[in-house]
């Protein structure tokens, strides 16, 4: 009996279950296509690098999976909250009719099941699917090979999933039990006839509060900004407090002015149902301020990391041809007295000879120079700052200048197929790849300056910048190093020597790195090396694919989650405000209103609550992503353009959904009270 009446509640209260169906089953797809992820390896043919990063990443989920199964929680225990708000003149009928307080509870937990397992086979269902096109997507990231497509089912994934939200559902039926405990008969009958208690804020308070809000927050941007991420710990916390202090604050406040602010311009106020609107509006904010506060933090948080982080995967991703302009990069340092050798030939002794392997070569021999710094550049305090964070410029300016000769440098770019340099007896060149740099460098090009190296007076011969790497290495390498005549570059101190290596085969640079391994050790602890760094151009490849793919991911699942959780957190809410004043909504009817009005006053009073935080967020974004991008900016080029293009598109899709979703099922709300 209670099945077959449990079910039929279900069915009958679909319409009250759309927001908290809809949630589950997301969150059940997203829980388990992420939790996937380490199967979908089956069908790729990877690399033992791209395997290490493919366990990364799944170790990495199963952390966060944690975290984000307790946000989950949360959200379907507020979520079940409200449907038991919705459903008070019911239960309440229930008591009245004979049924005890533990067969109510029983009730509740049967209607919890069904809809529970409902949600979980939609969501597993559509996950499942899902997780096969993720399968490509995945490859594609990292950068390999899918040896066959075919289905692939992750069992482990699956029974993670069933074993989070089987606990989730267990911890909503402990509290529909505590709640159904604590029910009063009275309270039930009469929930209908109550409302949110309203405070009305003195009007001077409120204008105190919002202008204390606005000056933390433009004290919070202002350090964000000058400091970003690297400035004085102090700072930063001191940024993240007022940044929080302020939106609390700015909501608070708004509630207490914004409805006098419009009431000053009439012809708006009293425009169509703008005063019942704006009435229902501002008492809302009133009374959720601390939600909506937080709501507003989430989606800052979620707009950051889809934006930056997406941006910060791409410039990985698409700095992979700058950074490897070499088949392969063999390193020896040379400090602390050590001498440059001919890293050919000792390799040749070794028995690993570059020339057997069809080689083509460079010898790169990088020098400080004794009597110029890098002050000398022109390089600015500010700039300093921006590229290295809290460092001391005078010391900067100190370091010795990095230079390099012109053969040296000819023949690398001649390995590149690039254009070599004639610099005369009296000529310098200055290489950068780094964007912060260019505009101090290009400035001193022009200033007419000269450089002293090697007793030598220079003058420059390249007006603008040469953009070249010097090396296949992670770091990319080569801003700031100054080109001169080979004649000033005999009296500098050597720092590196790079052997840069093409191959006639590309992958015979990976042969060769094996068969150094294997005579070397992977630490040089069968023989002493010759060499302190062996790159492979394939090994910058996939790392930079694996972190790219580690970082996007991690970013996506979590910022989807907190996307959801913000969304369907404001949209119970509304569907709460809605089933609370759908009586008024029904005596505006009665005085004249016609159904397009009451619908178009429905859908402003639910788009400005959804925009009223989504707006500040996007503010505080603004800020933060401007900070993280000068950061990025370090590792390459970046499309911020495009990652928030995407970022927007993830958010209308969700965000606009969750708001329509809202929309409509508001309106049948008032549509069937209507009715009745």
């Amino acid at each position: 009996m209670f099945s077959e009446l449990a079910y039929k509640n279900v069915r009958r209260s679909m319409k009250d279950y759309l927001i908290y169906f809809l949630t589950l089953s997301f969150g059940v797809c997203l829980f388990y296509m992420f939790n996937s992820i380490d199967a979908q390896a089956a069908m790729m043919k990877l690399t033992a690098a791209q395997a290490n990063y493919m366990q990364t990443l799944a170790k990495s989920i199963d952390y966060i999976s944690v975290f984000i199964s307790v946000i989950l929680g949360f959200l379907v225990v507020y979520a079940n909250g409200f449907l038991i708000k919705r459903r008070k003149k019911e239960l309440g009928l229930y008591l009245t009719l004979g049924m005890d307080k533990s067969r109510l509870a029983r009730l509740l937990m049967l209607e919890t099941l069904f809809i529970g397992l409902f949600a979980l086979a939609v969501g597993l269902v559509v996950g499942i699917f899902a997780a096969q096109g993720f399968s490509v997507v995945t490859a594609h990231m990292f950068k390999a090979n899918l040896e066959s497509f075919h289905f692939v089912f992750s069992r482990a994934a699956l029974e993670k999933t069933l074993l989070y939200f089987g606990v989730i559902f267990l911890v909503v039926m402990v509290f529909n039990g505590i709640s159904v405990s604590r029910l009063k008969l009275i309270d039930l009958l009469t929930a209908s006839r109550k409302n949110e208690e309203f405070k009305v804020k003195k009007l001077w308070i409120s204008v105190v509060c919002f202008a204390v809000s606005v000056g933390c927050l433009v004290y919070a941007y202002i350090l964000i900004d000058r400091n970003g991420f690297m400035g004085p710990e102090w700072e930063f916390k001191t940024s993240l407090i007022l940044g929080s202090v302020g939106t609390f604050l700015f909501f608070f406040s708004l509630s207490g002015f914004l409805l006098k602010i419009v009431q000053g311009n009439k012809k708006t106020y009293y425009r169509g149902l703008n005063m019942f609107t704006l009435r229902q509006f501002n008492s809302k904010i009133n009374t959720t301020f601390v939600s909506v506060s937080i709501i507003c933090l989430m989606l800052l948080i979620t707009i950051g990391t889809l934006s930056t982080g997406m941006s910060m995967a791409s410039a990985l991703a698409g700095n992979v041809d700058k950074m490897t302009p070499y088949d392969m990069s063999i390193e020896r340092y040379t400090h602390e007295g050590r001498e440059p050798i001919d890293l050919r030939a000792a390799l040749k002794t070794d028995g690993l000879d570059l020339d057997a392997a069809g080689a083509k070569s460079a010898v790169l021999c990088q020098r400080l120079a004794k009597d110029a710094v890098c002050g000398d550049l022109g390089i600015s305090d500010e700039t300093i700052r921006t590229i290295a964070g809290n460092v001391d410029a005078a010391q900067y300016n100190n370091a010795p200048l990095n230079i390099i000769s012109e053969s040296d440098y000819n023949a690398c770019a001649a390995l590149q197929g690039k254009k070599t340099l004639s610099l005369g007896e009296d000529g310098f060149a200055v290489i950068n790849s780094m964007e912060q740099l260019d505009g101090d460098l290009t400035a001193f090009l022009n200033s007419g300056k000269t450089l002293t190296v090697g007793g030598l007076t220079l003058h420059a011969a390249e007006k603008e910048t040469i953009e070249l790497s010097l090396a296949t290495s992670g770091g990319g390498g080569g801003s700031g190093v100054v080109i001169v005549p080979d004649k000033a570059a005999e009296s500098g101190t050597v720092k590196t020597e790079t052997l840069n290596v093409n191959f006639k085969n590309p992958a015979d640079a990976q042969s060769f790195d094996a068969r150094a391994k294997e005579y070397y050790g992977e630490m040089g602890d069968k023989h002493d090396r010759p060499y302190d760094g062996l790159v492979t151009k394939q090994d910058i490849t996939e790392r930079a694919a694996g972190i790219s793919t580690v970082v996007s991911y991690l970013i996506l699942y979590i910022a989807l989650v907190f996307l959801i959780t913000s969304a369907a957190i404001l949209a119970i809410q509304q569907l709460s405000e809605s089933a609370d004043n759908a009586a008024r909504y029904g005596l505006l009817h009665e005085l004249g209103a016609d159904e397009k009005m009451l619908n178009r006053a429905l859908f402003t009073q639910i788009g400005l609550y959804f925009l009223l935080p989504l707006s500040l967020a996007v503010v505080h974004s603004f800020v933060g992503i401007r900070v993280v991008n000068r950061l990025v900016e370090l590792n390459g080029h970046t499309d911020i353009a495009g990652s928030t293009l995407t970022a927007s598109i993830i958010f209308v899709l969700v965000y606009g959904g969750y708001f329509l979703a809202t929309y409509f099922a508001s309106k049948g709300m008032l549509r069937t009270r209507a009715e009745n």
